[in-house]
């Protein structure tokens, strides 16, 4: 399942909290069930947008639980547009069917 986490860091973020994150972040490896396909960086350095994919709840958990005193995340489940349209597309159509 793919997700959308924008995350944004705790509060001020000090350098000695900024290093220690850091230092954790490039020595991290990724449980498995858990892959990133994109990571970005906000320009405002306020946080940044990872596009995830987790195979279940608990890989999404265990990914992204070490981060948890430096960030705070909203993670929202997301579909491809091709396949969004057309659910949309009947979901109106059944709306429409409905007489009330």
């Amino acid at each position: 399942m793919l997700f959308a986490s924008i995350y944004t860091y705790r509060g001020n973020i000090s350098e000695e909290s900024q290093k220690r994150l850091t230092d954790l972040f490039v020595n991290w490896k990724p449980p498995k069930g858990f892959a990133f396909k994109a990571h970005y960086a906000f320009t405002d350095a306020t946080g940044g947008l990872a596009l995830i994919e987790a195979e279940s709840a608990e890989a999404l958990y265990e990914g992204s639980t070490p981060w948890t005193p430096f960030i705070e995340f909203r993670s929202v489940p997301i579909v491809e547009i091709d396949k969004a349209v057309p659910i949309a597309l009947g979901v109106m159509a059944w709306r429409k069917s409905v007489k009330g």
